[in-house]
């Protein structure tokens, strides 16, 4: 897989009772990965028309190589060839073996058999295989792998997952070609002794019109009804290794049309100035809860059940994503493969790292991506809610409280909620901190009392964080600037609206014991009882937060609820907002029913804010 294909084929020829290899006078790469913190290093030459792998020790002595060399050689050689000159000559199958040596050299010289591989493989070396004559390469540019996806549209960008070895994404080439099957095919290939045998097949084999020379493709709508084909280079530092080519395994289908997040697009076309940063926070709709027979039949009845497919849906996300030019990505319900197979990989290419948190044994979590040029990662002090209940100190009087309510106490420290904390840096401004939390609280609409306790426990711990990684702690009377060097930002989906007590705790720094939230008027009911409390709670926090994107109408829009549930909730003492992107217009959201739709990838809508930095 290491090597491309030779334009010089070689032929075999039937002379006598001799087989007489011919070959160029081009020599072929012989491939060879050796890195320190692996044990084995890997061998890679074609012969023949196929690829030869062999992984082997480095403490290896190289007589052991090559006689594992030699036995695949002469292995492939003989195989066919016997039982063809039987037919042709008459003679057994055993009649004849071919003898084959191997040998490495450098500077003209033999290479021991006894020395070690690791010593033994050395750049510019030659491996002689019988007739064959290889130069090796160590630790070339490399592609390792190419991935792409197996459902494109036309309109949607094409993310390749492009993983290289000792090779610079900016340095190497890339090429996309398209499918024409109107134009000539290949023809067939001269002193091919199949040509007669494969002319039917070669009739059918595509010509490849080239597309575009950039990393991410864009198809058009000339593009419908054809495959595609990727072709990377990889280079370094002026090497060059082999070129890979993939081919899709689907062809470009049509695209859904314009999508509103493309109108929000314009709003977002250039990147944030310096002391500034565009924030985005989403719940994108994991895959886990987007396909269930409650979504298809009760919850999203009027969504085409191929728009509530991932591979649909991720188009879609992708690129929406990448058009806001965001800074910091907020994600919630992110599946564990959509983070690892599809947001990294394309996010990458935009410079933007990521970090995830799981929920326990759950598919799905938060995710937050940052920009590389805006933000250095400096921690993740993530934590389960639940978990940091019963065990965190800033928790004790919170604990002791709910003890006298064991079915409440039980909900909150069982559950899989979680709140991701990463401390980042400013690159600008190395002075300036910014604490990220991002979290998706309790979904029951009958359970408010449920999510102020998950928020108390989420802001008891941020005050932990915050007070820790501080100059001086944060402080509840007033705020002054110089005071502490971190800034909070806190996001995510709080299942609460603007008229809760979660949402009057956040942004009045308290809520009373006697808020209407703490005794819901039908509590929900589990195996342990009703959800109820014996008596409410005073809560404060030290934090001035407002949210960023003031109130919407909705973020949340499904066919039997519609309000907001998404914040991004910004630290007043030392962040202000400079600008909050547009919603969609109630129109567009509506034009098929609700949400997610063809155009709509998720039930929630994005929320974007620029959030810039207050000068001390």
């Amino acid at each position: 897989m290491f090597l491309r294909r030779i334009s010089v084929r070689l032929g075999t020829f039937l002379l006598g009772e001799r087989y007489i290899l011919c070959r160029s006078f081009a020599m072929q790469r012989c491939v060879v990965r050796c890195v320190p913190e692996e044990e084995k290093m890997a061998i890679s030459y074609k012969l023949g028309e196929g690829q030869r792998n062999l992984l082997r020790a480095k403490t290896e002595t190289l007589g052991g190589a090559l006689s594992r060399i030699v036995f695949n050689a002469t292995k492939h050689l003989n195989k066919g060839k016997k039982k063809k000159k039987a037919k042709l000559e008459g003679a057994t199958p055993e009649s004849e073996s071919n003898t084959i040596t191997a040998q490495l050299t450098f500077n003209k010289v033999k290479v021991e058999d006894d020395i070690p591989n690791s010593e033994a493989w050395q750049e510019g070396a030659i491996l002689e295989i019988g007739e064959h004559r290889y130069v090796v390469n160590v630790n070339p540019p490399m592609v390792k792998s190419v991935v792409l996806p197996i459902s494109i549209m036309a309109g949607f960008p094409v993310f390749p997952r492009l993983d290289l070895d000792f090779a610079s994404r900016q340095d190497s080439s890339y090429t996309w070609y398209r499918e024409d099957s109107s134009g000539p095919s290949t023809p067939p290939t001269a002193n091919s002794g199949d040509s007669k045998r494969k002319s039917n097949e070669q009739d059918k084999q595509p010509n490849w019109v080239q597309a575009s020379r950039d990393l991410i493709y864009t198809p058009m709508n000339s593009d419908i009804g054809s495959k595609l084909k990727f072709v990377c280079t990889p280079r370094c530092d002026g090497k060059e290794g082999v070129t890979m080519e993939t081919v899709t395994s689907c062809q470009v289908e049509a695209g859904p049309g314009l999508c509103p997040f493309e109108n929000r697009h314009l709003y977002t076309k250039k990147r944030t100035d310096k002391g500034c940063f565009r924030v985005v926070s989403y719940n994108i709709l994991a895959d886990v809860y987007a396909k269930t027979e409650l979504s298809l039949t009760v919850l999203y009845p009027y969504c085409p059940p191929y728009a509530l497919e991932l591979d649909y849906r991720r188009q879609l996300l992708l690129k929406e994503l990448v058009g806001y030019n965001a800074d910091l990505l907020v994600l919630q319900e992110t599946g564990k493969s959509l983070f690892n197979d599809a947001l990294v990989p394309a996010l990458d290419l935009s410079g933007m790292e990521g970090v995830f948190m799981g929920k326990g044994q759950q598919s799905e979590g938060e995710a937050v991506f940052y920009s590389k040029d805006k933000f250095r990662l400096l921690s993740q002090e993530d934590m389960t809610i639940g978990e940091c209940l019963s065990s965190h100190p800033s928790c004790h009087d919170l604990q002791t409280w709910l003890s006298h309510s064991p079915a409440v106490l039980n909900k909150v420290t069982s559950g899989s909620t979680v709140l991701q904390v990463v401390l980042l840096e400013s690159i600008e401004d190395p002075s300036r901190r910014l604490c990220v939390a991002n979290t998706h609280l309790y979904w029951h609409p009958r359970a408010p009392h449920i999510r102020l306790i998950q928020m108390a426990t989420c802001l008891k711990f941020l005050e932990n964080v915050v007070n820790s990684n501080s100059t001086q702690p944060a402080k509840h009377e007033f705020c002054v600037l110089q005071d502490t060097s971190i800034s909070l930002l806190l996001c995510g989906d709080l299942n609460s609206p603007p008229t809760s007590g979660l949402y009057e705790l956040l942004t009045t720094r308290a809520v009373p014991a006697s808020h209407m939230d703490w005794f819901p008027a039908e509590p929900q009911t589990t195996d342990d009882g009703k959800l109820e409390l014996q008596e409410g709670v005073d809560l404060s926090h030290p934090f001035n937060l407002t949210s960023a994107c003031g109130l919407p109408d909705y973020t949340n829009y499904v066919g039997g609820f519609q309000g907001t549930l998404d914040y991004i909730m910004i630290d007043t003492c030392q962040l202000a907002v400079n600008q909050t992107i547009p919603m969609p217009t109630h129109e567009e959201v509506t034009t098929n029913t609700a949400l997610p739709s063809i155009v709509f990838p998720s039930d929630h809508i994005a929320i974007i804010a620029d959030v810039e930095w207050k000068k001390s």
